[in-house]
């Protein structure tokens, strides 16, 4: 499905979405968290790709670490707002507009590093995508990605808080995979998502020639778990390195 086709797209809401992890966003702060604790060693001779950048929240924790950053996004707005970050606070990153499915201004086996945070699942060919994250990789490179957990953080997940303490979810329509849109106004996803399961996520990355290394659902803690404690037992996101097979 095109990018907009039947409801706002990504660029579409760049700005809100800009300000909504200016202001703060507890689940944008735990994914940093969740893709800092599976990278691997970073200094000045690391080259990293972000990979659907957005506004370079990602890019920019990157380059904080010592990497050279290359930030890529199909969205001309999410881009503008990346430059913009970033020319505020002095990080020195390379900002390229291109399709996630096809990475073609990069050279094969350019980086030591390619990262993908809460994004697979905005992309419409999942198996493009995660080809040429392989093709760009250097041998010994990592792929590290943040993702909306494929069973907790699905249309047909609900969670309801139990009597005393803790939270029951139940989850229906798992198996059928489906682009969906949230109802909420004001929620991200209302620019779109595809549903997946874990196995189409696995089978994909081992069709790629990606092998996983490590893998984390991290409880929330900070501002998440203030402001949704639900999340503190049950995974909001998926998270894992893989490298070249």
């Amino acid at each position: 499905m095109p990018d907009g086709a039947d409801g706002p797209s990504w660029s579409d809401i760049a700005d809100w979405y800009d300000k909504l992890l200016t202001a703060g966003s507890g689940p944008h702060e735990h994914a940093i968290e969740c893709l800092d604790r599976l990278l691997p060693d970073i200094d000045e001779t690391t080259d990293a790709l972000d990979v659907a950048c957005g506004q370079g929240i990602a890019a920019r924790h990157l380059a904080d670490l010592g990497a050279t950053v290359t930030g890529t996004d199909f969205s001309a707005s999410m881009l503008d707002n990346a430059r913009r970050h970033a020319a505020a606070t002095g990080h020195d990153i390379e900002w390229v507009a291109c399709n996630a499915e096809r990475l073609e201004p990069f050279r094969d086996a350019s980086f030591d590093l390619v990262t993908c945070q809460l994004a697979l699942m905005d992309i419409p060919d999942l198996d493009a995508a995660l080809g040429s994250i392989r093709r760009v990789m250097r041998p010994g490179a990592s792929f590290v990605f943040v993702i909306g957990h494929p069973v907790f953080l699905t249309p047909g997940a609900r969670l309801a808080q139990r009597e005393g303490d803790g939270y029951d979810v139940t989850v229906a329509g798992y198996l059928n995979e489906h682009f969906w849109r949230s109802s909420n106004p004001e929620g991200v996803r209302r620019a779109g998502n595809y549903h997946r399961t874990m196995a189409t996520y696995l089978t994909a990355l081992a069709n790629a020639g990606l092998r996983i290394v490590e893998a984390e659902e991290l409880g929330a803690t900070g501002r998440l778990a203030e402001d949704r404690p639900a999340y503190v037992d049950v995974p909001m996101f998926l998270s894992a390195r893989a490298v070249p097979i």
